[in-house]
């Protein structure tokens, strides 16, 4: 992988980290409770990375693949 030195910051991270283990849980209405994919792309449009790059969740980090 490689780096693109784009962090963002810890609290960003652990709501991305929150919603990635709640991924396919769901409430009595149907509603999801967690949804990673909408998280880290509220956080790509804030910090602008680079077309073809993901969130490490280990680092929080993007990197391109």
């Amino acid at each position: 992988m490689k780096s693109t030195g784009i962090f963002v910051t810890a609290e960003e991270l652990e709501i991305v980290k929150v919603a990635y283990q709640c991924s396919g849980m769901f409430l009595n209405s149907g509603r999801p409770i967690g949804d990673p994919e909408y998280e880290v792309k509220c956080l790509a449009d804030k910090y602008n990375p680079p077309q073809g790059s993901g969130l490490n969740l280990k680092t929080g980090e993007f990197c391109i693949a």
